[in-house]
């Protein structure tokens, strides 16, 4: 029996104001008894206001550290306003701007990807995958921990994807605006095609898969659009394009749920399967080494657990359900 799929249909910025100041409150690990109460009742108040701190619990823990560093007295006045004031999300995330609760710098680099991924327009949580049509036709798939922002204008076509990995298939009628995928570190232009991309938090770049057509790809900050051919795939960075290489195939698996490896070291698998995990999950070095090959499916980690356990010579370190060490076998 299937589980029933959460409920992605909008939330009022009303509420996501009230939900973003009650998160980085609960973060700050400074709420009376008073304030916790309160934020019980208030999630409890409508099931949009559980909804949206949902969508903020959602997002990777790492990311939720960074909200603890937050002024306590600052979210508390937040709060206040979004109590009062029916300000639209950028203008909250401004105003947190000028209290002080997150830097101006702050807010447009990477370090404010877990408010952005929060409020994007489509985004999933870990482990979760969703397909999308747009307004024009073209179809999308969101990976895990994804925040993709769509903005249509009558002269482009522009999805602004902050974090995590999307799948693309443009419209097929004729459409005389550009179709553009954003990220932090490159700009990539859709010829009639099918692709693949990759970005996340790390300074690693963007990654580009093209299944069909082509892409015309160039970094953010400067350079020549280079074109990417269908069946090959490459890296952009702040450098530029490097040399494209054949496309491999395991690449787009997670659209229909699977890790495929190949010969792939366990640690790298690991790093892998970790996006699809609520929590932490590491990998021994004494076993990072090893090697295996399989298909996995991602909506059972814990099957991919056991498959492991039975086929290396490896166990799991529970230290808690959310802190999972895969280590040597005793």
């Amino acid at each position: 029996m299937s589980l029933p799929r959460p409920d992605q249909s909008p939330i009022a910025p009303a509420v996501r104001d009230q939900a973003i100041a009650w998160f980085t409150l609960a973060q700050s690990g400074d709420m009376t008894t008073d304030e916790h109460l309160e934020l019980q009742l208030w999630r409890q108040a409508a099931p949009d206001h559980e909804r949206a701190w949902q969508r903020l619990a959602g997002i990777p823990l790492q990311l939720q550290q960074r909200a603890r560093q937050l002024s306590t007295p600052v979210a508390r006045t937040a709060l206040q306003q979004t109590r009062t004031l029916n300000a639209n999300r950028r203008q909250l995330l401004k105003a947190f701007v000028g209290f002080g609760l997150i830097g101006a710098t702050a807010w447009e680099s990477r370090d404010s990807l877990w408010l952005q991924g929060a409020l994007a327009d489509y985004h999933t949580g870990t482990g979760e995958r969703r397909h999308h049509t747009l307004a024009d036709g073209t179809q999308v798939w969101l990976n895990t921990r994804t925040a993709l922002d769509v903005r249509y204008s009558a002269s482009q076509r522009l999805l602004i994807l902050h974090q995590g990995e999307l799948d693309v298939l443009s419209a097929s009628r004729n459409d005389n605006r550009p179709l553009i995928v954003d990220t932090a570190e490159a700009r990539l232009r859709a010829l009639g095609t099918r692709f693949n991309v990759r970005s996340e938090p790390t300074g690693r770049g963007t990654f580009v898969a093209v299944s069909s057509g082509q892409v015309a790809a160039r970094p953010v900050a400067a350079g020549i659009e280079q074109l990417i051919p269908s069946g090959q795939q490459t890296r952009i960075d702040q450098y530029g394009v490097a040399p494209p290489h054949p496309l491999d195939q395991s690449t787009t698996a997670w659209i229909d749920g699977f890790i495929v490896a190949q010969r792939m070291r366990l640690g790298d698998f690991i790093t892998e399967l970790s996006r699809y995990h609520v929590g932490i999950l590491r990998c021994d070095p004494a076993v990072a080494n090893l090697y295996l090959t399989g298909s996995f499916p991602l909506n059972n980690i814990e099957q991919i657990f056991a498959l492991l356990e039975k086929s290396l010579p490896v166990q799991l370190q529970r230290r808690t359900p959310y802190w999972i060490t895969v280590t040597t076998r005793a």
